[in-house]
């Protein structure tokens, strides 16, 4: 799939023969007039603030009498959303960017994407998914495909009105971001985080090893040859077995379980979740920077990026 810059004509095209009010989710639509929506008119960045419509219709006129570079709407529900004053409470988002995932197996270059790592964020949407399902109850969830990647979107009330160290607290437990401060060798590791440990370990290579203090190649060479080993270790909570091999020590193992910790956290972006002044791409709009429709995910396992593809993009592939 071939990703490009859309044209102010193509947007232009894009908001007046394909936009689709239909496609601005329930979540959304329900709740349109105590929302700020921001713009970003010419490519520069969402400059254009405070943006209050009371109805879809009002909404999809200035889209299509402005055609913007890219469209949000804030995370926010307020009692003055034009002066983004009288906040109510905010949906619980997570931000999984395919070109910032921490470990790739593609070849992409700093800050580009391509169907395979999109694939990776995918999957890391998913597991975040089944967490906040699973461990937490959550059912409101959303998954938006973003452009570059996948926003998840909680509309539950109770996680619309959770401060910011509570969101935090949360976004560390679904991503395995923080080793528990309660564990201790009898007991083990939650799931979860031995879950996102296993994940990570699994994807480092050679040199990843090499950037934990005081790993020795003999002992990253040890680690890599006998990988499935070491994720049975994980997977069963048996890390005393992994922190008792040849030449790792109590302080190696310890700094490789903080390498690790480190690299879960970068597979979202915490400051998304934490800031519930947020505001995030419009589903239903352009992402003019890779020409791909930002939507609402019906089934994360079946979705397609060929369902993104606007139709300038589709006609001029040919």
């Amino acid at each position: 799939m071939i990703m490009r810059e859309a044209t102010p004509e193509e947007r232009r095209r894009f908001y007046l023969e394909e936009w689709n009010k239909r496609e601005v989710p329930d979540f959304i639509l329900h709740t349109i007039s105590m929302r700020e929506f921001g713009f970003d008119l010419d490519g520069k960045g969402p400059n254009n603030r405070y943006n209050q419509f009371l109805t879809v219709d009002q909404l999809g006129d200035f889209l299509r009498i402005r055609a913007p570079y890219s469209a949000y709407a804030s995370v926010a529900l307020y009692e003055r959303p034009s002066a983004r004053e009288g906040w109510l409470k905010a949906e619980l988002a997570l931000d999984i960017d395919a070109k910032d995932l921490p470990l790739k197996s593609c070849g992409c270059p700093p800050g580009s994407v391509c169907e395979r790592c999109l694939d990776e964020a995918r999957q890391v949407a998913k597991q975040f998914a089944e967490v906040l399902a699973s461990d937490l109850g959550l059912r409101k969830i959303n998954f938006i495909y973003s452009g570059r990647g996948f926003h998840i979107r909680v509309n539950d009330e109770s996680v619309m009105t959770l401060e910011g160290n509570e969101r935090a607290q949360l976004v560390d437990y679904v991503t395995g971001g923080v080793i528990p401060s309660d564990f201790t060798m009898a007991l083990g590791y939650s799931k979860v985080f031995r879950e996102r440990l296993e994940r990570t370990f699994s994807s480092l290579r050679m040199e990843d090893l090499l950037e934990v203090r005081g790993m020795k190649r003999s002992l990253a060479q040890r680690l890599i040859q006998e990988k499935e080993r070491a994720m049975e270790m994980i997977r069963k909570g048996k890390l005393d077995e992994l922190s008792g091999l040849e030449g790792m020590g109590p302080k190696t193992f310890r700094n490789l379980l903080e390498f690790l910790t480190k690299l879960n956290s970068g597979f979202t972006d915490g400051k998304v979740t934490i800031d519930t002044k947020r505001i995030l791409r419009l589903p239903s709009s352009l992402h003019s920077g890779v020409s791909m429709k930002c939507m609402v995910v019906q089934d994360i396992d079946r979705f397609k990026l060929e369902e993104a593809v606007p139709k300038f993009l589709r006609e001029a592939a040919g």
